[in-house]
């Protein structure tokens, strides 16, 4: 049986024509052995103990919320599900905002959260609101929020 025209190979058959791959060391990935960052100094692992709805609120929709935690502090963050333990890699900096941050998303759970200026750890700035804003800043369904979240790597 014939090959039709629209199933042709788009390869060169010419050696020198083909994509070279490259070393096997260059393509490696970081987490794989070669090249990987230097952890600090202070590297270390925290674990706190939570609730059955405090880990399924820090998880968040699809993961998203652990997920934010972790990029915003810089810590790698594990939640293991079962034994309802919330485990934090990184520096001690970046586990004291992990911590601080995944208990102000569970504290959201049960009602309004203040902060306050003893929550700044460098890593704080506070923006007043006008009421008649408070609709356009949050956006609808909370949306407009969300994006400055992801574009500007906060919480």
């Amino acid at each position: 049986m014939a090959r039709s025209d629209s199933r042709k190979r788009s390869r060169s058959r010419d050696p020198k024509d083909r994509s070279r791959s490259r070393s096997r060391k260059d393509s490696r990935s970081p987490s794989r052995g070669g090249g990987g960052k230097k952890k600090p100094d202070d590297y270390g692992v925290d674990t706190m103990k939570i609730t059955d709805d405090d880990a399924a609120f820090i998880l968040g929709k699809g993961g998203k919320t652990k997920e934010k935690v972790s990029r915003v502090s810089g810590a790698e963050i594990e939640l293991f599900e079962r034994d309802l333990i919330l485990e934090i890699r990184g520096s001690k900096m970046q586990r004291r905002r992990a911590k601080k941050y995944a208990e102000g998303v569970m504290a959201q759970r049960t009602g309004p959260v203040m902060v306050t200026d003893d929550y700044d750890d460098g890593d704080l700035t506070m923006i007043q609101v006008p009421q008649e804003a408070v609709g356009f800043v949050t956006g609808r369904a909370g949306n407009f929020l969300r994006t400055i979240e992801e574009e500007w790597c906060t919480l």
